[in-house]
C-alpha cells in the first residue's frame, strides 16, 4: 500500500514538481536510571549525529510560522466539493480543473511559469500523509526523484489533517510541495519559481501553504 501511496504522490501534475525532504524527529531525551540522568557513549554520538543532520537540512516545525495574507496579497479560495481551502495569489489567472492534471493552477500574469497547483489522487485505505512514511523518508524519496535538493522539510496539523511540506531546490528551479491525505484523496499542492527569482515569491509560497486545509469548511 505505500509503494502505491508514493506512486500517487510523485504523479506529475501539470508543472514543475521537484523533490526531497528530511523528518522531524523526536528530541533526544538521556536515559534516566536509578543513580540519575545517563548518557552512554553511543547514545552521545548518535544524538550528536541526528542533531547535525537536521540542522543541515533546515527541519523544523510549521506550526511555528504564523500565516500572513500579506497586506492583501493573498485572497481566500475555498472548493467545498473537492474538500479543500487556501489562500491565493491575488490577481494570478484561474485555470479550472484539467481532469486527471489538477484540481486548479494559478499562474503569474507576467511570470506564466511561476504557478501555484493543486492536485488529487483518490485513496481508498490511508487516513493521513503518514502512510507515506516518515517526514525524512518521503523527502528522500522525492529528491532523488526529481534530482534535486531538499532545503527543508517541515509538518503540520492543519485542523487534524497532518500536512507534509518540503522546500526543493533544482539547478534551475525552486519548489514548495504540500502533501496531504483527507476524505479519501492525496492532496498536492506546488508552488515555483525560477532559483533567480525564488527569494522573490518564497515568502508568498510559503503563506500560502501555512494557509492549504485539505478538510474544507
Amino acid at each position: 500500500m505505500r509503494l502505491a501511496l508514493l506512486a500517487l504522490a510523485f504523479a506529475p501534475a501539470s508543472g514543475l514538481q521537484l523533490g526531497r525532504s528530511a523528518a522531524r524527529k523526536p528530541a533526544f531525551r538521556p536515559e534516566v536510571t536509578a543513580t540519575g540522568p545517563c548518557l552512554s557513549r553511543q547514545r552521545f554520538v548518535q544524538a550528536g549525529a541526528a542533531a547535525l543532520a537536521l540542522g543541515r537540512l533546515g527541519v523544523a516545525s510549521a506550526e511555528e510560522e504564523k500565516f500572513s495574507r500579506m497586506g492583501g496579497l493573498l485572497e481566500p479560495f475555498v472548493d467545498i466539493s473537492k474538500g479543500y481551502k487556501l489562500y491565493k495569489p491575488s490577481g494570478w489567472t484561474q485555470y479550472d480543473q484539467d481532469p486527471g492534471v489538477y484540481e486548479v493552477k494559478f499562474a503569474d500574469i507576467i511570470e506564466p511559469f511561476e504557478t501555484v497547483i493543486v492536485s488529487s489522487s483518490p485513496v481508498s485505505t490511508a487516513t493521513s500523509v503518514s502512510a507515506l512514511g516518515e517526514l525524512d523518508a518521503v523527502g528522500a524519496k522525492f529528491a532523488k526523484s526529481r534530482n534535486s535538493e531538499l532545503v527543508k522539510a517541515t509538518e503540520r496539523d492543519a485542523n487534524g489533517s497532518l500536512v507534509y511540506t518540503f522546500e526543493l531546490k533544482g539547478e534551475k528551479y525552486h519548489e514548495l510541495l504540500a502533501l496531504s491525505i483527507n476524505r479519501g484523496k492525496l492532496f498536492r499542492v506546488s508552488a515555483v519559481a525560477t532559483n533567480k527569482r525564488w527569494p522573490k515569491r518564497s515568502e508568498l509560497y510559503n503563506n500560502i501553504m501555512l494557509s492549504f486545509v485539505p478538510s474544507g469548511v
